[in-house]
């Protein structure tokens, strides 16, 4: 009786498909909303505009991977004492991406670091620092479109861990990322 089902567990172990590591490609773009600190204004500020950009995804485990992105953001003030302002960055995240399957679907959840680079900004704005470090969290939940293409929609959060300037060490900024992934995935 043991012998039949260890003869049985080993059939189905070898049943199940191999995992093979995969990798993904995918276009990305959205909203983003800033909360800045500005100098010689009490309080924060909201700043609104667009993301957008790719990233690439390698799966080496089952639900485990690492991605890589990059993104241009165009932020403008979106308060009275700011509308004037505006700001311009690539953002570049580096992320360990947990993708936990829900049928043909799929959860994930995104960890990590990024470096943000300024391009453009106006001089009511302190932005001193030629790069900014900071963490970076979210979620995105993906469903198949056709065989390999996958459609995504996203949110995170993103925190600043050191001032924008390099005098005044008040100056933070954090953001939330919200849009939509679109993908292409060589897992077969």
């Amino acid at each position: 009786m043991i012998a039949l089902l260890l003869l049985g567990l080993c059939n189905s172990v070898h049943a199940q498909k191999e995992f093979k590591p995969y990798s993904e490609y995918s276009l990305t773009g959205g909203a983003s909303i800033s909360q800045m600190f500005i100098p010689d204004v009490p309080g924060s500020f909201q700043f609104v505009g667009s993301s957008f950009g790719g990233r690439f995804s390698y799966f080496g485990e089952k639900i485990l991977g690492i991605m890589l992105e990059l993104r241009y953001s165009s932020l403008k003030g979106n308060e009275p004492d700011v509308s004037n302002l505006s700001y311009t960055y690539l953002h570049t995240p580096v992320m360990t991406r947990i993708s936990v399957p829900f049928g043909k679907s799929a959860l994930s959840i995104n960890l990590g670091s990024y470096v943000q680079f300024p391009l453009t900004y106006d001089s009511g704005l302190v932005m001193e620092r030629n790069a900014l470090l900071g963490l970076a969290g979210g979620l995105d939940f993906t469903f198949p479109v056709r065989r390999q293409f996958i459609a995504g929609v996203e949110g995170r959060y993103n925190y600043n861990l050191h001032s924008n300037s390099t005098s005044i060490d008040n100056l933070w900024a954090s953001w939330i990322e919200l849009g939509l992934v679109f993908t292409y995935s060589n897992k077969l």
